[in-house]
């Protein structure tokens, strides 16, 4: 019987949601996404990733995307 996975590394993260491993890391070590650090592994939690995504939205661009007024 097969264990569904409660966490995912970066790499595991990046696939799932269609990014580059390098800019997943940096939104763990940026405080943007949380994460989890045991030892050298960094796991980022299914639910924290579903919440992270949910609270992500087109009308609030990443700093430095918006435009000047």
């Amino acid at each position: 019987m097969a264990v569904e996975k409660m966490a995912y590394s970066i790499r595991e993260t990046a696939e799932a949601i269609g990014l580059h491993p390098n800019t997943v890391y940096e939104l763990v070590q940026g405080g943007k996404l949380p994460a989890l650090k045991l030892g050298r592994k960094i796991l980022i939690s299914k639910v924290e990733l579903a919440a992270w995504l949910a609270g992500q939205s087109s009308t609030n661009p990443p700093a430095g995307t918006g435009t000047a007024n």
